[in-house]
């Protein structure tokens, strides 16, 4: 395996292996189509865990996209999933939904619909009900069949009586079907664990791709025996297709064969995508019901080869070797969503964001012991330092 950096250990690589053992074996055959509630064509519908509610195998992941056209043309190709949040682009995400739906008749209990709010320490009660409130304003419905705690990086943040107050008062009222949770950041497994034993939580969110941590699909699989649904995101290992030449030689879509992949595993319910434009609703159901293909998986196992030192996990793992206490994990997705997603805007606002003193800003003129605490062996000081001068435009 061809690396930069320093070197991967044995069981490093052994767990790498094993997060693409899969690509060509688990699942991945023409599954049989499940009636679903507009039977768009191509579509294919999965029960979501217990929760009754079916939900189309694409989520149309609504980050930074208020597009109702977009939305309606969506719907029309027989995606009823729609994954949002009242804080994205200040509730206009939400408002686009809502028109989308009152533009095209469908009937509401057709959709599921999955917003939510991030919770913060000491968040009070009515906070969460009055945010659950505006959501359904601006969606122009009176119930909400998913709603989440989002952005949760600890198992305490799994864990904050508040929310779960909150949102058991709404579902007695009405408002909120089920409750999820959703999150990215590093150490996720400890949070998805925590919410599973749990048991209140019906509904998993979380980053799932076919790159970092093998062991997410044994926690699939312990959600799935209890009745939690799974809808996963970011399932492209950091969206850089783009950066190895003729990767999609032959007509291959690196987007179709990451969806295939992450859909070949059974225990996961849907997978959110962030759709942009009518041209990716095309390419992207096509993705749906079909056979990872051989070269597909060859693909997949390439991106991995070239990635697997430059592709930030978000572990955090490095975090600990950092003598300015720099947030790595926060300043890496900022920087991904910047180079790979379009959001320069919003990444650039996050950046500026993060309490003092846990920027970039000193990367520059630091040795980088963080690259010793790289488990994957990444140049993780020359990352901050790019990541600094894409975010904050300042000199380094």
């Amino acid at each position: 395996m061809k690396r930069t950096g320093n070197r991967i250990d044995r069981r490093s690589f052994l767990q790498l292996a094993a997060a693409t053992s899969g690509l060509a074996l688990w699942g991945c055959g023409p599954r049989k189509k499940e009636a679903g509630p507009t039977g768009g064509p191509g579509m294919r519908y999965r029960a979501l865990g217990k929760t009754g509610l079916k939900v189309s195998e694409l989520t149309f992941g609504a980050h930074g996209v208020d597009n109702a056209p977009l939305m309606r043309a969506a719907i029309d190709a027989g995606v009823t999933t729609f994954f949002t949040s009242g804080e994205y682009l200040d509730g206009r995400e939400e408002a686009s939904l809502g028109r989308a739906i009152r533009a095209i008749g469908i009937r509401r209990n057709d959709l599921v619909i999955v917003t939510g709010i991030t919770m913060r320490p000491g968040m009070p009660k009515q906070r969460i009900l009055d945010s659950i409130d505006r959501s359904l304003g601006r969606l122009g419905t009176d119930h909400i069949d998913v709603y989440g705690t989002f952005e949760v990086c600890t198992p305490s943040d799994v864990r904050d009586e508040a929310w779960f107050d909150a949102v058991e008062e709404a579902k007695r009222a009405g408002k909120v079907g089920h409750m999820a949770l959703s999150g990215h950041c590093g150490g996720m497994q400890a949070c998805l664990n925590a919410a599973i034993e749990d048991e209140r939580f019906e509904v998993l969110l979380f980053k799932y791709d076919f790159v970092s941590y093998p062991d997410q699909a044994e926690i699939l699989r312990r959600a799935a025996e209890r009745g939690i649904g799974a809808i996963v995101f970011k399932v492209n290992a950091g969206n850089r297709a783009q950066e190895i030449k003729d990767l999609e030689a032959g007509g291959l879509s690196f987007r179709q064969a990451t969806v295939k992949w992450a859909l070949g595993n059974p225990d996961v319910s849907s997978v959110a995508v962030t759709i942009t434009n009518f041209d990716r609703i095309k390419e992207l159901t096509a993705a749906v019901g079909v056979k990872l293909s051989q070269s597909e998986a060859d693909m997949l196992r390439r991106y991995r080869d070239e990635m697997v030192g430059q592709y930030c996990r978000f572990c955090r793992t490095c975090e600990g070797r950092c003598p300015h206490g720099v947030a790595v994990a926060d300043v890496m997705r900022y920087a991904m969503y910047f180079k790979y997603y379009g959001r320069e805007k919003e990444a650039m606002r996050r950046y500026r964001a993060l309490p003092a003193g846990r920027s970039a800003s000193a990367c520059a003129r630091c040795a980088g012991p963080c690259d010793a605490g790289c488990p994957f062996g990444r140049r993780t000081r020359d990352g901050l330092v790019d990541a600094h001068r894409l975010l904050d435009f300042a000199p380094v």
